[in-house]
């Protein structure tokens, strides 16, 4: 169907174009045989002069359709030329109007005398002009589908330009967002390693989970929300063993998600930035706590954190990675997410608020 309406193959031009003219001339052949005539030389008699006549008159009015279609309207129209396109319209009107008063004389009347039926007298021009309305309507028809068309294919390729934008603008983010906290631990845990400890199997085996998902689910468009999950206790477990007893964390992400799915690495970043930013300026004892709520396809996380002694960073904690984030939001859930950084007196809160069934295709 979607060849038949939009391909430019010749087949499929023909067959849509015969299909539009077969429809108008069915209708017209079943207004004209309600007509007063056919109890004088019978139904069958006066169907086949019927259809002979819509044949011949309708000859006319293709000529006018496809010269309005393919001639005025892009010549004219398209290009802001409303006075030429409408005076054209006018002369080809008349132009019509007198072609089929014509065509009535010379095609018309011998095909009535040929079936018994009387034939037309002189037709007053300004009744001509009032049966123009059927090529008119025809006409107006044809180019309001071709517009439809033209309309259709426009938005097609705003959509797709629209996409590359956003497909650009992903590979250039998904760049900036990288996980930076892998050579990091990797680090922590060398430094562990080169002390033997026991918290080194624990690491790696978690790490070893983490990457799998960055490799192998990072590629699709969606993943279940609960392997993000996954990823992230197994990330918070690492910092847990890391953090050398300066950090308290806390958090609840057994929030039922069933066959709930979301954009990969969208949560994730948010929580390994607010580490790196915490793990920049703390001296002292520290708190986090991370809630994930899915209500239907309503999804909050809220990452709460005690404000550390060096504070001032947090005066303007919109960091480049954090706008980067932003951005990625933006791309991936137009206006269907929630994205707000509270600081209070004690505290900050980073709230994440995301429609998932409204994320960019």
């Amino acid at each position: 169907m979607y060849s038949f309406v939009y391909s430019n193959n010749i087949k499929y031009r023909l067959s849509r174009h015969i299909a539009f003219w077969l429809a108008w001339i069915s209708y017209f052949i079943t207004i004209y045989v309600l007509r007063p005539g056919a109890y004088s030389i019978g139904f069958s008699s006066f169907l086949a002069y019927t259809i002979l006549e819509t044949f011949v008159v309708m000859s006319i009015d293709i000529i006018f359709c496809y010269t309005v279609m393919y001639f005025l309207v892009p010549k004219y129209l398209i290009k802001g030329k409303y006075f030429l396109f409408v005076l054209l319209l006018v002369i080809f009107i008349l132009l019509d109007a007198s072609v089929s008063n014509l065509y009535y004389y010379v095609f018309v009347n011998p095909l009535r005398e040929y079936f018994g039926l009387m034939p037309w007298e002189k037709i007053a021009f300004p009744q001509l002009l009032l049966g123009m309305s059927s090529v008119l309507m025809i006409t107006w028809s044809a180019t309001t589908i071709r517009f439809l068309k033209l309309w259709h294919l426009k938005q097609q390729e705003i959509d797709l330009l629209k996409s590359e934008k956003i497909s650009r603008e992903m590979k250039f983010i998904d760049t900036y967002i990288q996980p930076s906290f892998v050579p990091q631990l990797l680090k922590k845990v060398y430094s562990y390693a080169v002390a033997s400890s026991h918290k080194v199997p624990e690491m790696l085996e978690r790490m070893q989970r983490i990457l799998s998902y960055l490799i192998d689910e990072c590629n699709h468009s969606t993943v279940a929300i609960s392997k993000e999950v996954e990823a992230i206790k197994d990330f918070l477990q690492l910092e847990k063993l890391t953090n050398n007893g300066r950090m308290n964390i806390h958090y609840d992400l057994n929030a039922e998600a069933g066959n709930k799915r979301i954009v990969p690495f969208i949560l994730f970043p948010l929580i390994e930035n607010n580490f790196r930013q915490v793990n920049d300026n703390i001296t002292d004892n520290h708190w986090v706590n991370i809630l994930l709520n899915i209500t239907d396809n309503n999804l909050t996380l809220e990452i709460k954190n005690s404000k550390p002694v060096e504070t001032s960073n947090l005066m303007n904690y919109e960091t480049s990675n954090l706008q980067q984030i932003r951005k990625r939001l933006e791309l991936l859930y137009p206006q269907s997410h929630k994205l707000h950084i509270i600081i209070e007196e004690e505290t900050f809160i980073i709230r994440l608020e995301v429609a998932l069934n409204r994320a960019v295709s």
